[in-house]
């Protein structure tokens, strides 16, 4: 009997000690969790406030690196957000049309001037005036960099990232030579080496028309040797087509067009097919950005030159040497007005577009900085990318690159009756085209 009472009390005993031994591990567990949660309140642990941003950029080529490096530099300002990119679509801007049609726009994302006022429209776009200010973005730009901080209607949506570039027809030094070609420095020059070009069965130009804007580019060179605006000019709303400006262009490019300028394949050729066939040879020119100068130097060194106005008349070359073809405002990294964290995301764009015009100096010898700090490229400046340098200070005008143009029924319009004109479209038929095109764009 007395061992039979000792047992129930003996494992009443032993069931206590056991429970309060569990209590006490609980209760130094909490004052664990108690201690880590404070700290995290304080700001001591940078996972608690961890933010993942989606960032829509062209993320590749010789950029990659330069997003990278960019990248890197920012985790010492904001070790707390984390970035996924996303390789942009060369697509005229569809697919981010497409996720801004759909409400699921990524938290960062490179915005031209067009895309800027079509996302205006739909209220999706991040306003960045503070976020500018308090970080005193305006004083890092350069005099000729600040507009491209501001919209026409006096707000910021993007803070730019790369200088305004200019439209370059790149030319082989060395093919002309061999051929005894004439470097084009005015449109009768340029016709008489297409048609040596052609007649030697070389390409005289590499377009990738396989995208539209490389067409409008054209046009617009063949445009500014007579009015500087040149199709910004009818994107803003003024002037005609039948202007006589628009009218000469079109016939120097039906005329060129007809005298053989491009390859059949054209409009089946991507950058990098015109790339390739201009470094090796089977194309004597190229239209493409001043921003791709560098890339081309590296396959073609010295044999490399540029030139800036080859469609102006030849007695009026002196007058319209400095109005360049390209450029464009307010464009560069923007953030979607509906990202769940809008105002990190807005204080890394800012930022991170600083230091992308950083690393771009350092790594791709950028020659056209939007930068007050003189950054230093790691390897000099290439020949070709010094006598750009050395040319940018002349220029006087500018006018845009189509993804920069504002009214969008005016650009499908200019880009889709190009395309034409270049497949060998009659000239009277486009200006009538684009007539009927610009009194609709403006209705």
């Amino acid at each position: 009997m007395k061992n039979k009472t000792l047992k129930p009390i003996l494992m009443l005993l032993l069931l206590s000690m056991v429970a309060l031994s569990l209590a006490a591990c609980g209760s130094g567990n909490n004052k664990a969790d108690n201690e880590s949660g404070s700290k995290n309140e304080a700001g001591g642990n940078d996972a608690a406030k961890a933010v993942k941003l989606k960032f829509y950029a062209q993320y590749s080529g010789v950029e990659k690196a330069v997003y990278d490096a960019a990248k890197e530099s920012m985790k010492k300002v904001m070790p707390e957000v984390e970035v996924e990119f996303e390789v942009a679509a060369q697509d005229d801007e569809q697919k981010i049309k497409t996720y801004a049609a759909a409400g699921s726009l990524p938290d960062i994302f490179f915005a031209s001037s067009g895309l800027i006022e079509t996302l205006k429209k739909s209220d999706n776009l991040y306003v960045m005036d503070d976020v500018v200010k308090e970080n005193n973005i305006e004083s890092l730009l350069n005099e000729t960099s600040k507009p491209m901080l501001w919209n026409k209607d006096g707000h910021s949506y993007s803070v730019p990232n790369v200088g305004q570039w200019a439209a370059l027809i790149y030319y082989n030094k060395e093919l002309f030579a061999q051929h005894n070609v004439k470097a084009p420095t005015n449109y009768t020059e340029l016709l008489e080496a297409v048609k040596a070009f052609k007649a030697k069965d070389i390409t005289p130009l590499a377009l990738f028309a396989k995208e539209k804007w490389p067409g409008v580019q054209l046009f617009d060179m063949a445009v500014v040797g007579s009015e500087p605006a040149g199709v910004k000019k009818l994107d803003n709303g003024e002037g005609q087509f039948s202007d006589e400006a628009y009218i000469q262009a079109t016939n120097k490019l039906a005329e060129l067009t007809k005298e053989g300028l491009l390859s059949k394949n054209a409009f089946n050729t991507t950058a990098d097919d015109a790339a390739a066939q201009f470094t090796s040879g089977k194309a004597a020119m190229l239209l493409n950005g001043a921003w791709s100068m560098n890339n081309i130097y590296e396959m073609m060194g010295d044999k490399l030159g540029i030139l800036y106005t080859p469609f102006s008349d030849a007695d009026k070359v002196d007058q319209v040497k400095w109005n360049m073809s390209g450029g464009g405002f307010n464009q560069g990294f923007a953030v979607s007005k509906n990202s769940a964290n809008k105002e990190v995301a807005a204080k890394y764009a800012a930022l991170f577009s600083i230091e992308f015009a950083k690393q771009r100096v350092i790594m791709l010898a950028d020659p056209n900085s939007i930068l007050v700090e003189d950054v230093k490229p790691a390897n000099g400046l290439s020949p070709v990318q010094q006598q750009y340098a050395d040319d940018s200070v002349n220029f006087k005008t500018m006018t845009a690159f189509p993804w920069g143009l504002e009214n969008a029924k005016f650009k499908t319009a200019i880009e889709d009756n190009t395309q034409k004109l270049l497949a060998g479209q009659d000239k009277e038929d486009f200006i009538k085209d684009m007539n009927k095109a610009i009194e609709q764009a403006r209705k």
